[in-house]
């Protein structure tokens, strides 16, 4: 009776899967076909598209430049928004108030505006030239990503009995730094692998700042689909399922990584 139970919600969760995952198999198909047009099904397939795009330095070149950026950002932004959160949750009120404000401030003004401004100010008007260069992009992500925190840090903080576990940390003789390694930070891992996985897709994805700040003198992979865009569909299909594919495989790794450990794998 029980298995009986679980079968529809199990259709409706693999139903909404297949759901999510059919646009990227159609994309990923149609860089594999010799001809898909006016048919329901392609006329025939093929692999050379992927073999021309593996064999264009372009391409290599383009997912190293936005696993660079994209694996930067996600560092950088993680040393700056956790910290930043955690303290203004505890100890800052004043400061909390602050960045509640400020996580939403990127995506109220629009993105010609930002890039703009990061241009004026990293283009030697201050004294510090980063136009052209990959630390622009990076910088220009951590503020974007740091909403990708604070929202589901806070969600997890308010979730916790933070007075009580510090009350008896203290007890013991812990100190705060040590009460929130051990304890606060693996209680609200899930909000921390949230912020992750979405400022590496938040990275690896965008175009409008990577394309306005840095443009073809650091291309990503979303200037090079933007190159493609012209030419083959194939081409451009086959470049979107290998970053559909990058996505996958780094969200995996982050999962795998972050995921909390058996007893018997601590032993």
């Amino acid at each position: 009776m029980r298995s009986e139970k679980g079968i529809v919600p199990a259709i409706v969760v693999w139903g909404f899967v297949a759901l999510l995952l059919l646009p990227a198999a159609a994309v990923a198909l149609n860089g594999m076909t010799t001809e898909w047009d006016g048919t329901v099904l392609p006329t025939g397939f093929t692999t050379a598209w992927f073999h021309n795009l593996f064999e264009d330095p372009r391409m290599s070149q383009a997912i190293l430049n936005s696993l660079l950026i994209s694996t930067a950002t996600l560092v950088l932004s993680a040393l700056v928004a956790v910290p930043a959160v955690l303290a203004g949750h505890f100890y800052l009120p004043v400061l909390d108030r602050c960045l509640a404000v400020l996580v939403i401030l990127p995506y109220a003004v629009p993105g010609i505006v930002l890039g703009l401004g990061l241009l004026r100010l990293y283009a030697g008007n201050f004294g510090i030239v980063l136009t052209g260069t990959p630390w622009i992009l990076i910088l220009a992500y951590v503020p974007l990503g740091a909403s990708f925190y604070y929202v589901p840090m806070k969600n997890n903080l308010r979730a916790i009995p933070a007075r009580e576990i510090f009350e008896a940390g203290y007890l013991v003789g812990a100190s705060d730094l040590a009460i929130i390694r051990s304890i606060i930070l693996p209680s609200i891992a899930p909000a921390l692998i949230v912020g992750f996985v979405m400022n590496f897709a938040l990275a690896i994805s965008e175009f409008v700042y990577a394309n306005l700040l840095v443009g073809g003198l650091f291309p990503t992979l979303q200037i090079f689909m933007n190159v493609l865009r012209g030419g083959s569909g194939h081409l451009l299909s086959g470049v979107i399922a290998i970053y559909f594919a990058i996505l996958l495989i780094a969200t995996s790794i982050v999962l795998w990584a972050t995921r909390p450990k058996s007893a018997a794998e601590g032993q």
